[in-house]
């Protein structure tokens, strides 16, 4: 199948209609789900938010989700208090899930910052993360990373990247990931001090649970974006620099869009 190119807010859209015409039914796990095979979509500069008429898109946990992430502790576990289902996946007294922890960790922004302030060509810049801990690999682990890894190139002047995921749900995945994966983006070009580029999501199942169409078909047939009220502001090099060293200083811009929850 050809990549979906996201041009603007609006062709989010697209994901949602090429699902329902060319996903499949396949049942992993037990539960019905309506899936594609090895899709790709491509999303321009700041296209963040899954926030269509239906979804029920919340800014407030979606800020709560990226802070849990920058402080990058596992074994933190106050997100379940905002979200029930991350307490129904806690194992050894952590979150697998906690992709703040690979972001930010020993082979997270300063390893890519360090590669590509070496090689700006560099086609080495990857923070690795599923298969990274032993417990990914438990046959009985209800916590397993969904993305393997997310790469970063510059080319042509702009930071592009991409996130290699194994499986993404277009409803609730998906409207944490883009928005996340956006703002690790963001982070790494700041500190490179270099402009945005694309961002890539390649993934092996791009789906939609049965128990969840009725919201899938609502948004399909209402085909409206939700109004954002309170957009994200622009990361700038020195918050960058605190960001990617696990710090919201909620004194400046985006620490203080963050907090203001």
């Amino acid at each position: 199948m050809e990549t979906i190119h996201i041009n603007l807010p609006e062709d989010l859209y697209k994901l949602y209609a090429v699902l329902k015409v060319a996903g499949h039914w396949v049942q992993p796990r037990g539960e019905r789900t309506l899936e594609i095979e090895n899709f790709s979509y491509v999303c321009q500069p700041y296209i963040r938010y899954n926030n269509f008429a239906g979804r029920n898109f919340n800014l407030k946990y979606l800020k709560r989700e990226m802070a849990w992430y920058i402080k990058a502790d596992p074994t933190d576990l106050s997100i379940a208090e905002h979200a029930s289902q991350w307490g129904k996946i806690i194992a050894n007294g952590k979150l697998n899930s906690n992709y703040g922890s690979y972001w930010f960790g020993r082979y997270g922004v300063e390893n890519i910052v360090a590669i590509l302030q070496q090689d700006p060509m560099s086609r080495r810049a990857v923070i690795p993360m599923y298969g990274t801990d032993i417990d990914h690999m438990d046959l009985e682990a209800k916590d397993v990373p969904c993305t393997i890894a997310i790469e970063f190139r510059i080319r042509h002047g702009a930071l592009n990247a991409r996130a290699i995921m194994r499986s993404q749900d277009i409803l609730w995945g998906m409207t944490n990931d883009l928005p996340t994966f956006s703002f690790l983006q963001e982070i790494v070009a700041a500190r490179l001090k270099v402009p945005m580029g694309t961002l890539t999501v390649a993934v092996g199942s791009f789906h939609v649970y049965e128990s969840r169409m009725d919201m899938f078909n609502n948004i399909i047939i209402a085909h409206t974006l939700t109004q954002i009220s309170d957009p994200a502001p622009k990361i700038e090099h020195e918050e960058a620099l605190l960001l990617s060293n696990k710090t919201i200083n909620p004194n400046m811009a985006f620490g203080k869009w963050l907090m203001n929850i």
